[in-house]
């Protein structure tokens, strides 16, 4: 993935960031509190947000380190970090920038905890974002990455549908969809005590529509974008058909599962 393609996705989010997780069930904030809960993080923590989206980690590791700890979230879409600027407000020991997470303009050894909630897959080089997570932690510190795994089988139709537009780009450099994956690539970068748990969690679309608002308000968008209005009307009417026999009396629910993997940073380490 080349800078141009790096901008590219900084916009696709831009355009979803004022429906980012605010359709439907609101599954970020779900999975970012509980990232945060399993972090084990104090009060007084220095924390780093990387890919903090619309504050789903952010906001719980604020009240989690206190007005006495230090919460910084980065991310790469301008208009992501300005909708979570006007969200946090003005809270004390709490900031919100635009920045590159395999370039942190940021000190070494300066941050207790540095969380990434569903973004090391959008990296071009996953590789150099988590060494950056590495030298911006003092040793000792705790890193904690979580990506989306073990898909619901119920909704296994929606990946091949996916794969088969005609499209010239894709947002996901490396998928990680295997808790294997996380764990090399943080041992890969020094950390050691790696450790993953699973965290699951059920969602339900009202109907079909909401669904395909939903499709809108996330990374997937990047690809509808890219197609011809012909073409997204015969995506969206297969996905219907095949979405029939899901039904229930609440909807379409859908079984969501992430890997939350955890290293530390020896207290020995040198940056």
């Amino acid at each position: 993935m080349d800078a141009d393609q790096k901008s590219w996705l900084s916009g696709v989010f831009d355009r979803a960031a004022p429906t980012y997780d605010r359709v439907g069930d609101s599954y970020h904030d779900h999975f970012g509190r509980r990232l945060v809960e399993s972090s084990g993080v104090r009060r007084g923590c220095r924390l780093l947000d990387v890919a903090c989206g619309r504050g789903a980690v952010l906001v719980p590791a604020a009240e989690r380190c206190g007005p006495e700890g230090q919460v910084l979230g980065i991310d790469f879409a301008p208009e992501m970090v300005e909708a979570t600027r006007a969200a946090i407000g003005s809270r004390a020991g709490v900031d919100v920038r635009v920045m590159d997470a395999e370039r942190l303009d940021l000190d070494g050894e300066s941050f207790d905890a540095v969380l990434c909630s569903f973004g090391v897959f959008f990296f071009p080089a996953p590789e150099q974002a988590v060494a950056e997570m590495w030298r911006v932690l003092v040793p000792g510190g705790l890193v904690g990455l979580s990506s989306w795994t073990n898909d619901d089988d119920r909704w296994s139709w929606e990946g091949p549908l996916l794969r088969d537009l005609p499209v010239a780009r894709r947002p996901s450099a490396r998928p990680f969809d295997k808790a294997e994956d996380l764990e090399a690539l943080v041992s890969g970068a020094r950390f050691t005590a790696v450790r993953t748990t699973l965290e699951h969690h059920e969602i339900v679309f009202g109907n079909e529509a909401e669904w395909w608002e939903w499709k809108w308000s996330y990374s997937v968008r990047g690809v509808l974008e890219q197609v011809d209005e012909e073409g997204r009307d015969a995506f969206r009417d297969a996905a219907f058909a095949a979405m029939q026999p899901l039904r229930d009396e609440g909807g379409f629910p859908m079984r969501l599962t992430a890997a939350f993997t955890f290293g530390e940073k020896p207290l020995a380490a040198q940056t």
